[in-house]
């Protein structure tokens, strides 16, 4: 009874975060982490998004930087459960960009996306400089602050 009881307080705590009092907007800012375990940092300004990504992967050793984590730019749409994009750039020469939805009435909310990951290379290998996935984000608890902690030319 006790980890029912304890079950459902975190799952409500979650629809409080993540959803207006309403109930009818998704609010996407917070952390996030993937199925690979990269972790997504995002805060909204209106329909404006800005953070950062933590990549728990990488084309090959060195390709997202020394600190793995790339600053995030994107928009959102208003709405109950709005589309989304965002974009970032990564030290190595690459950039990836997210494309998807947040869905707020699923239990816990999840951000659902496709993503772009454009890799440089010569003009001769463009056919092989994309590649194309798919990643779903849910919700964690633990914040970070990742600011700080990104390669100073981006």
């Amino acid at each position: 009874m006790m980890a029912l009881l304890i079950t459902v307080s975190f799952l409500l705590f979650f629809q409080l975060i993540l959803c207006t009092p309403e109930g009818k907007r998704c609010n996407m800012t917070g952390s996030w982490k993937n199925s690979l375990g990269s972790l997504l940092q995002l805060s909204e300004d209106g329909q404006s998004l800005k953070g950062c990504f933590y990549t728990a992967v990488e084309t090959h050793k060195g390709a997202a930087g020394k600190t793995k984590m790339g600053k995030v730019t994107g928009i959102r749409n208003p709405g109950e459960d709005p589309t989304v994009a965002f974009s970032a750039c990564w030290s190595g020469g690459a950039v990836t960009t997210w494309a998807g939805q947040c869905f707020c009435k699923s239990d816990p909310p999840v951000l659902k996306t496709m993503w772009l990951l454009r890799s440089p290379m010569s003009a001769e290998d463009h056919w092989k400089a994309t590649r194309v996935g798919e990643d779903v984000f849910h919700p964690v608890t633990k914040s970070w602050i990742c600011d700080s902690d990104v390669d100073e030319h981006q």
